[in-house]
């Protein structure tokens, strides 16, 4: 049985956040479509701490999940963009989406770019329309391969 966590508003997590937050990434590899590799603690812990450290970065906490990403120029030149390194909720996710793209509003960020895991065609349908209804409009798909 999974612990209840604390849930609060999404707030800028900080060092004492990370065993929470190492609970939530741990639940979401496994339901992830990156399951097939190995699920890393000290790994993402450092993962954690580089984007709570880095200036460019935000990683929001809402006791239930956590969105995190970076700004960072858009490479085919004019402004910045916030992108999403990852996002996951056991509950109220949208309002930590909210938080992002508050903070990407804030930073100055021209518009943010958001990943939809691969996990189902059921998911892949939901997770479309619900960013479509948001404003988001389709400009890549992502593909990975072993090396």
């Amino acid at each position: 049985m999974v612990a209840q966590l604390a849930e609060h508003e999404p707030l800028e997590a900080s060092i004492s956040d990370i065993p929470a937050l190492l609970k939530l990434a741990q639940r979401f590899h496994a339901m992830s479509s990156w399951s097939d590799r190995p699920f890393k603690r000290d790994a993402m812990r450092e993962t954690l701490i580089n984007i709570i450290r880095n200036p460019n970065g935000v990683l929001l906490y809402n006791g239930t999940g956590m969105i995190a990403g970076f700004v960072t120029p858009i490479y085919f030149g004019g402004g910045i963009v916030a992108q999403e390194l990852f996002w996951f909720a056991d509950k109220n996710g949208r309002e930590l989406l909210d938080a992002f793209e508050g903070w990407a509003n804030k930073v100055g960020a021209d518009g943010v770019l958001m990943v939809n895991l691969a996990l189902d065609d059921r998911t892949d349908r939901v997770m479309d329309a619900m960013y479509r209804r948001r404003g988001y409009t389709l400009r890549e798909r992502h593909y990975w391969k072993d090396l």
